[in-house]
């Protein structure tokens, strides 16, 4: 018999791969820190640049977002799948020498590896999130006694990274000021992407979210200010009749200062009582306008738009207003975009990690392992639940006919099980106890 066939995969060999130059070390160019103010045309400027290729601005914009609550809940609930779904290396074929190279991978790219880390696959899922794709870099370090070369991923820090139109490429700053080309799957460099070409225009959350959080700053500053009105009175006097306000130079007089004094003291609550002169009025003006709702409605709506980017859904529809999804409501509603991310990680990490990793330490990448997340299959679970009631249901109808005196044949339990979509089940068979012949004695125990 033919073996079974596979997908074609592009085999690597260790000859692709020049080991004095992976093993040097690499690091990213030292940027300063600090705080950043952001107008709504520095936030147009970064979404620009996003779209053009330069990650610097955006970036650092990314980090802004998740000052806003809802950006950083639906940030969080967006790389929570990635986190909590547990992995598994599997074996290229069901050979021997496929099995023992999987097993020498466990450490390095298993459920504990520490080739492929946990924080740094999270890493990697929030640039995929905000910017459409995301850059990871391979160290090597070769073992002391030369049997093996292991190799460590980490997230390249996304501000260092730019489109060269000119060239077609990816590049990066590194420490030095060098500036040097991302290739995906030379051994060192990883581009996790769901998209050929010019990811960073695709399916980039920040390009959406950039104005979704400039309107809710402004919206939640105005509301504030807005809060002052409504929620402070303002306390106006009139003094009384022939009094006069000002001298002839144009200061106050001082009964007019006087009550202005009580006025402030008034308005602060610090003095709760005072006199006031004959005549005089005190009077307080409220704001009774609703335009504070105007506010209420564009933050609820700023609300749901957040959640729909990042999430591809309404999280208040998806689970009756809890901010904290589960990995179930997850698939249950867009598991479109959770599997997405999973498969670009999976795709990343096998290209540009095992497979080059496979073919230094093993000649080619033809029996390298793959790691894979074991996504739950929402629409298995759902059938085999509604199989579950249907056989619930039959055994009820089974019971309820011999209890109400019915003989339950075979035949009819064949018919039963056709109406409920169940595979009917046999009768006992229960074996007859012989009559004794007529005049024979009793037997007795």
């Amino acid at each position: 018999m033919p073996s079974k066939s596979k997908a074609a995969r592009k085999v690597r060999y260790s000859g692709e791969f020049a080991l004095a130059q992976l093993t040097a070390a690499l690091a990213p160019l030292r940027q300063s820190t600090g705080a950043y103010a952001w107008t709504l045309e520095a936030i147009r400027g970064a979404r620009d640049a996003q779209m053009a290729g330069n990650m610097r601005e955006p970036a650092k914009l990314a980090e802004s977002l998740r000052t806003d609550d809802e950006l950083f809940a639906a940030y969080v609930n967006r790389l929570a799948p990635a986190r909590g779904l547990p992995v598994r290396l599997e074996a290229a074929s069901d050979t021997t020498r496929a099995q023992a190279i999987r097993d020498e991978g466990e450490g390095l790219f298993g459920k504990r590896g520490v080739g492929v880390t946990q924080d740094v696959v999270a890493d990697l899922n929030g640039d995929l999130a905000n910017h459409g794709f995301a850059v990871g870099v391979n160290d090597w370090a070769p073992r002391e006694d030369g049997s093996r070369v292991d190799v460590l991923h980490r997230c390249w820090p996304m501000g260092e990274v730019r489109w060269n139109a000119h060239e077609r490429t990816l590049e990066t700053y590194t420490e030095g000021g060098a500036i040097v080309p991302i290739t995906h799957g030379d051994g060192r460099w990883v581009v996790y992407s769901g998209h050929e070409l010019h990811p960073w225009t695709k399916e980039a959350a920040i390009l959406p979210a950039a104005l979704v959080w400039a309107a809710r700053a402004y919206a939640n500053r105005a509301w504030s200010s807005g809060a002052n009105t409504h929620g402070n009175a303002k306390v106006i006097g009139t003094m009384p009749e022939g009094v006069a306000l000002q001298d002839d130079a144009g200061a106050l007089t001082s009964e007019a200062a006087a009550f202005i004094a009580l006025l402030r003291d008034v308005a602060s609550l610090d003095a709760p009582v005072g006199i006031k002169p004959f005549g005089a009025a005190l009077d307080y003006l409220t704001d009774n306008g609703q335009a504070w709702q105007i506010f209420d409605d564009l933050v609820k709506a700023k609300d749901r738009a957040a959640n729909r980017i990042y999430l591809g859904q309404d999280v208040a529809k998806a689970t009756g207003g809890s901010q904290r999804l589960s990995v179930e409501q997850l698939f249950g509603v867009r598991n479109d975009v959770v599997e997405g991310d999973l498969r670009v990680l999976e795709r990343g990490i096998l290209t540009g990690i095992i497979e080059p990793w496979a073919a230094v330490n093993f000649g080619d990448s033809l029996l390298a392992p793959r790691r894979i997340y074991l996504v739950p299959d929402a629409d298995e679970d759902a059938r085999r639940a509604a199989v579950a009631t249907q056989h619930e249901a039959f055994n009820r109808a089974v019971a309820a006919y011999r209890d109400n005196g019915f003989d339950v044949t075979q035949a009819y339990l064949d018919a039963l099980a056709e109406d409920y979509g169940v595979t009917a089940p046999r009768l006992a068979v229960t074996a007859a106890t012989p009559t004794p012949p007529a005049g024979a004695p009793a037997t007795t125990g």
